[in-house]
C-alpha cells in the first residue's frame, strides 16, 4: 500500500496528461472549424524551411519568431502537409507544460502544487484552446515554463547542468513570441532578488548562474544580430501598435492607461478578452470558486516574497520566498504588454502567463487546504477529493465551452474560415459531373482563400470576389458556393436568379455554411444594358456596362461593367489587375473616378468566361446638372494604363444627371436674394488677393423659383465708402451647360468665377468684393433680401525693385519680348561632384509678362549631357512673372545640385525661360543674335575632385 501511495503523485500526473491530451487532440482538424489567417500563413513558412533556407526570422505577415515554425516543419516532413499536422506542435508543446506546472510547483512548494496547478493546466480553457492553433503563443508558455523549471532545479540543487540547460532554454525563449522581450527581465530580476535576500546561497552559485545568461547569449546570438541589423523588420508589429502608455505620456490621456490596467485586473474573475478570435468573448479565466484560490494564492506570495523569516504555521511557506518572488515577478512580466497596451485584456498576448497564474491558483488552494487539516483534521482525507472533482468540473466546462459555443459561434467560424473548410468537405465527399467547374466566392480570392480552401479538397476551383463581382461560363455546367457573411451584391444576385435557385449548405448543427446554386451551359444569358466593344494588351475585353436611367447630384450610382476572357489571351504570370470607371461632363471635365480590384484573379482565366464587376461611383453634388460621359480603363498595381490594343471611341453616353431638389428648402434672414428667384447659400474665397493674380471664388446658389433669363454675374471692386466700383468683371454662369434659364425650383447648383487682379489696383486701401446678378441686357436684378458684400479683401503687397543693385557679372540677354537678364552672380566654392552651385540671377521686367515662366538651370558637359539641374518659377515673393510690373528687377535665387558621379572637368552652365502650361521656351536673344537651343550658355565652370 505504501509503494502505492508513493506512486499517486505519477498516476493522478499520467490522468491529469491523458485529459489534457484528449480535450487538446479531439477534433482537432475542425476544432477551431477552419483556418485562421495567420496559421496558414506560418504553415507556408514553414513549409519553405531547409535547402539552404534556415531563417532566425520570418519578415512576412509583419514578422514573426522562427521556434514554432521550425517545429511544424518537422511535422509536415514527418506526417505531410495537413491541417492537423500543423496544429500537433501546439498540442505538443501545450501538453508538456502540463508536467512542466507540475515539476515548478513540486520544486517550489510540494506535491500538491505540482498536481494542482498541472491540473489547471491541463483541462483549463485557456491553456486548451492555445494548445489548438498553429500560432507562436504556445511556445512562450512551454519555452518560459521549461527555462523556469531548470532554472529552480539549479538553484534547488546547485547543479551546473540544470543551469546550462535552463540558459539554452532562456535563449530559445526569444525565439518564440513578441511578449518573450520581456522574459529576461523575469530572470535578471530574480537574479538580483536572489543576491539581496539569499546572499550567502547566491554566492555559492552566482558563477553558475553567469554561466547560463552566457549560454543564453550564445543561443540568442544569431536572432540577437539579425535584431541588430534589422530593427524595423523585428518591429513591424510594435511599430503598429499606439499603446495606451504612450498616450499617457504623450498626450495626457492617463485614462486610457487607467482603463487597460483595469482590463487586466478584471480579466481574472470580471471579464476576460473581448474578441472571440482566441477565446469565449468577455468570459474570465477563472469561474469565482476558483479565482478565490487565485486570489489568496497572489496575496500569499505578496506578502511572503519579501519577508526573510517565513511563519512556520504553513509547510508551504518553509524556504519558499524564492518561488514566491518568481511567480509574481513571472506573471506580472507576461501580462505587461496587456498593462500597457489597450483595454482588451488579450489571452493571446498574455500566454506567456499562464504557467505562472495556475502555480499561484495552486498555492492559494495549498494555503486553504493546509489551513483546513489544522483546523479540522477529519477532513484532511476530502481534500482531494475536492480537487479531483474541482477538476473534473473545470474539464467539462472547457470542453462544453469550447465544442459547443465557441466552436460553433457564427463569428468565430468566419474569422476560421469554416465556411470554406465546409465546402471543401462537401466537394471531396460530392464530386461534381464531369466537366463542371467550381467557382467559391471569397473576398481573399487572390490569395489567402485558394491556400486554405487547398487543406480541404484537391480538385481544381475557380475563386472571384464577391464584394464586387461575379463570373460564369456558358460552355460548362458551373457549381458556386457563397457564404451568407460574404454575400454577392443584389444587384447582382437579381440578374443571375440566386435567390430562387439556391440550396443550402448546412454545418453538422444545422446552420448555415454556405449557398449552393447549379448553372448549366447557356443558363445565363445576362447582356449588359450599353454595349461597347474595348481591347485591351493581355487583359479581358470590355464589353459594355448596366446603369440606372436617373442619376443624380450627391448620389453614389452603381455601375455594372460586364467584361470578356477573349481566346487569344496569352498565358500571363498572375498578376494584380484594376479596373477604373471616370464620369465626365460634356466639356471633358472629370467629376468622378472609381477604381477596385478585379474580383477574378488571372491566374482561373479561361476564354469564353463573363465576368460582371461593380463599381461605385459618386456624383459631386458641384457637378452641374446635364449630359455626362463615361470612360473605362484597366491598370496594373501601380496605376499605369493598360494598352488599347483598336481605335474604337473610349467615351460612352450621354447620360442625363440631374439635381434633387432640395426638401423644405428656406433661406435664412440674412441670405442674399436677388428678385425672389435665387438665393446666395454660401460663397468660397481667398480674402488675400496680390496685384496681378486672380481671385477664384465658388458661389452656391439655391433656385427659388424656376429662373426666366440666364443671368451673368459680375464681380465688383469697391473702395470703401464709395458709391461706385472701380472694376466691373462679368462672366456667364454655365453657359452652353446649365444657364440659370434651365434651373429647377429648389435646385441647387455651385458655379466657379474668376476675378483677375489688375497690376495697377489702387494700394491706399484694402478694397470690398461685391456680387450683383446682370440680366442679358445688362440691367442689375433687384435684391429682395441681404446684403451683396462678399468679403473684405486684405491686398498683399511685396516690395519692388526698380532701381539696379551692384551685379558681379553684368550681363544683358533678352527671353522673349518681356524679359530681360541685367547679370549674375555666382558662387563654384563648393563645385564639384556631389556638391552644389550657387547662382544669383538678376531679371527685368520690360513689360508686364502675358504667363508665369519657369526657369531652368543645366549645368551640360562637353557632349551635351546634364550633370546638373534645377528647374523652378524664380524664387522669392515675385514668383509669378505676370505679375512683374515694367521696368521692376527681380532677385533670383538658385541652388543647383552636381551629380555625385560627374568626372572632373569642364561644363558649361545653361539658362533659360518656359511656360509652365505647355513646356515652350522662350526665345533667347544676345546682341542681336539668337541663341541655339533657346538657352543661353552662362558661364563655363571647371569641376575637381576631392
Amino acid at each position: 500500500m505504501s509503494r502505492l501511495k508513493s506512486y499517486q503523485p505519477t498516476i493522478f500526473l499520467g490522468l491529469l496528461i491523458l485529459g489534457g491530451l484528449l480535450i487538446r487532440v479531439f477534433q482537432l482538424t475542425t476544432a477551431p472549424p477552419g483556418l485562421n489567417g495567420d496559421e496558414l500563413f506560418n504553415a507556408i513558412d514553414a513549409a519553405q524551411i531547409g535547402w539552404g533556407n534556415w531563417p532566425v526570422y520570418f519578415e512576412g505577415n509583419n514578422g514573426r519568431e522562427a521556434f514554432l515554425f521550425y517545429l511544424i516543419a518537422v511535422f509536415q516532413q514527418l506526417l505531410g502537409d495537413t491541417v492537423f499536422t500543423m496544429r500537433l506542435p501546439s498540442v505538443f508543446l501545450g501538453l508538456i507544460s502540463v508536467p512542466l506546472a507540475y515539476g515548478i510547483g513540486r520544486i517550489g512548494f510540494n506535491r500538491r502544487v505540482g498536481i494542482v496547478a498541472a491540473g489547471l493546466t491541463a483541462v483549463s480553457l485557456w491553456p486548451v484552446m492555445e494548445s489548438r492553433w498553429a500560432l507562436r503563443a504556445v511556445s512562450l508558455t512551454f519555452l518560459s515554463a521549461l527555462t523556469l523549471f531548470w532554472f529552480l532545479r539549479g538553484w534547488q540543487n546547485g547543479r551546473w547542468r540544470d543551469w546550462l540547460l535552463g540558459g539554452v532554454a532562456h535563449g530559445l525563449t526569444l525565439y518564440t513570441y513578441i511578449p518573450s522581450r520581456v522574459f529576461p527581465a523575469v530572470i535578471l530580476v530574480w537574479f538580483g532578488w536572489l543576491f539581496w535576500f539569499e546572499r550567502e546561497r547566491f554566492r555559492q552559485q552566482w558563477r553558475k548562474m553567469a554561466a547560463s545568461l552566457l549560454v543564453t547569449l550564445i543561443v540568442f546570438a544569431p536572432y540577437g544580430r539579425y535584431m541588430w541589423h534589422y530593427p524595423d523588420k523585428v518591429n513591424q508589429r510594435i511599430a503598429g501598435l499606439n499603446t495606451a502608455l504612450e498616450d499617457a505620456l504623450n498626450e495626457g490621456e492617463w485614462e486610457e492607461l487607467a482603463d487597460s490596467v483595469t482590463g487586466v485586473l478584471r480579466m481574472f474573475t470580471i471579464h476576460g478578452d473581448n474578441e472571440w478570435r482566441y477565446h469565449l468573448s468577455g468570459q474570465p479565466v477563472f469561474d469565482w470558486g476558483t479565482g478565490l484560490f487565485f486570489y489568496f494564492g497572489v496575496v500569499s506570495c505578496l506578502l511572503f516574497a519579501f519577508r526573510r523569516k517565513a511563519p512556520t504555521r504553513w509547510a508551504i511557506f518553509s524556504g519558499n520566498q524564492p518561488v514566491f518572488a518568481l511567480l509574481l515577478l513571472w506573471m506580472g512580466a507576461m501580462l505587461s504588454p496587456n498593462l500597457i497596451i489597450d483595454a482588451n485584456a488579450s489571452f493571446l498576448r498574455a500566454a506567456g502567463a499562464i504557467v505562472p497564474i495556475y502555480l499561484i491558483t495552486a498555492v492559494g488552494f495549498d494555503l486553504v487546504a493546509q489551513t483546513i487539516s489544522q483546523r479540522w483534521p477529519r477532513f484532511r482525507r476530502a481534500v482531494p477529493v475536492l480537487a479531483a472533482v474541482g477538476l473534473l468540473l473545470i474539464f467539462w466546462r472547457s470542453w462544453h465551452d469550447y465544442f459547443t459555443v465557441w466552436n460553433t459561434n457564427a463569428e468565430v467560424r468566419h474569422i476560421y474560415q469554416a465556411e470554406l473548410a465546409q465546402v471543401g468537405r462537401f466537394i471531396q465527399t460530392n464530386s461534381p459531373p464531369a466537366d463542371t467547374r467550381i467557382f467559391v466566392a471569397r473576398q481573399y480570392a487572390h490569395d489567402l482563400a485558394p491556400q486554405t480552401f487547398a487543406y480541404y479538397q484537391d480538385q481544381l476551383v475557380d475563386w472571384f470576389n464577391p464584394d464586387n463581382s461575379f463570373v460564369w461560363s456558358n460552355k460548362q455546367p458551373a457549381w458556386y458556393f457563397t457564404s451568407k457573411a460574404e454575400p454577392i451584391p443584389a444587384e447582382i444576385t437579381t440578374q443571375i436568379g440566386w435567390g430562387e435557385s439556391q440550396s443550402i449548405l448546412p454545418y453538422e448543427d444545422g446552420q448555415t455554411a454556405a449557398l449552393r446554386l447549379e448553372l448549366a451551359p447557356n443558363q445565363l444569358t445576362w447582356q449588359p444594358q450599353q454595349a461597347a466593344d474595348l481591347r485591351f494588351r493581355n487583359a479581358p475585353a470590355f464589353i459594355g456596362y448596366d446603369l440606372a436611367e436617373e442619376l443624380y447630384r450627391g448620389d453614389t450610382i452603381v455601375l455594372l461593367t460586364h467584361w470578356q476572357i477573349l481566346a487569344n489571351l496569352p498565358q500571363l504570370a498572375n498578376q494584380l489587375t484594376f479596373v477604373r470607371a471616370e464620369l465626365q461632363d460634356a466639356n471633358g471635365n472629370l467629376w468622378a473616378s472609381e477604381s477596385n480590384l478585379f474580383g477574378y484573379p488571372q491566374e482561373h482565366w479561361q476564354p469564353g468566361d463573363r465576368i460582371v464587376q461593380k463599381l461605385a461611383l459618386t456624383i459631386p453634388d458641384g457637378m452641374l446638372p446635364g449630359p455626362a460621359y463615361l470612360r473605362f480603363f484597366v491598370h496594373d498595381s501601380a496605376g499605369a494604363n493598360y494598352e488599347m490594343v483598336d481605335t474604337s471611341a473610349n467615351l460612352f453616353g450621354p447620360h442625363l444627371v440631374r439635381s434633387r431638389p432640395l426638401a423644405n428648402f428656406t433661406p435664412t434672414a440674412d441670405m442674399l436674394i436677388f428678385n425672389d428667384e435665387l438665393a446666395l447659400q454660401t460663397s468660397t474665397l481667398s480674402t488675400l488677393v496680390a496685384p496681378g493674380l486672380p481671385l477664384n471664388l465658388s458661389l452656391q446658389w439655391v433656385a427659388l423659383q424656376s429662373p426666366a433669363e440666364a443671368y451673368q454675374v459680375e464681380l465688383q471692386l469697391f473702395q470703401p465708402g464709395a458709391a461706385e466700383p472701380f472694376l466691373r468683371q462679368q462672366s456667364a454662369i454655365w453657359p452652353d451647360l446649365y444657364p440659370t434659364s434651365q434651373w429647377q425650383v429648389n435646385e441647387r447648383v455651385t458655379s466657379f468665377h474668376r476675378l483677375d487682379i489688375p497690376l495697377d489696383i489702387p494700394t491706399d486701401v484694402d478694397p470690398e468684393l461685391r456680387l450683383a446678378l446682370l440680366m442679358p441686357d445688362g440691367r442689375s436684378l433687384p435684391i429682395s433680401q441681404g446684403n451683396n458684400k462678399l468679403a473684405d479683401l486684405t491686398l498683399d503687397l511685396r516690395q519692388r525693385l526698380f532701381e539696379v543693385p551692384p551685379i558681379s557679372n553684368p550681363l544683358s540677354a533678352q527671353f522673349g519680348d518681356s524679359i530681360q537678364l541685367l547679370g549674375y552672380d555666382l558662387d563654384t566654392s563648393e563645385a564639384q561632384a556631389g556638391d552644389e552651385i550657387n547662382l544669383t540671377i538678376y531679371w527685368q521686367a520690360l513689360t508686364t509678362p502675358i504667363d508665369n515662366y519657369t526657369v531652368f538651370n543645366q549645368l551640360l558637359g562637353s557632349d551635351g549631357q546634364i550633370w546638373g539641374q534645377f528647374d523652378s518659377p524664380p524664387t522669392g515673393d515675385a514668383w509669378l512673372t505676370r505679375t512683374w510690373l515694367p521696368g521692376e528687377i527681380v532677385i533670383d535665387q538658385r541652388t543647383i545640385p552636381i551629380d555625385a558621379s560627374a568626372p572632373a572637368g569642364e561644363y558649361s552652365l545653361a539658362i533659360g525661360l518656359y511656360s509652365a502650361g505647355d513646356g515652350t521656351r522662350l526665345p533667347v536673344v544676345v546682341d542681336g543674335r539668337s541663341q541655339s537651343n533657346d538657352q543661353l550658355n552662362l558661364a563655363t565652370i571647371n569641376l575637381e575632385n576631392e
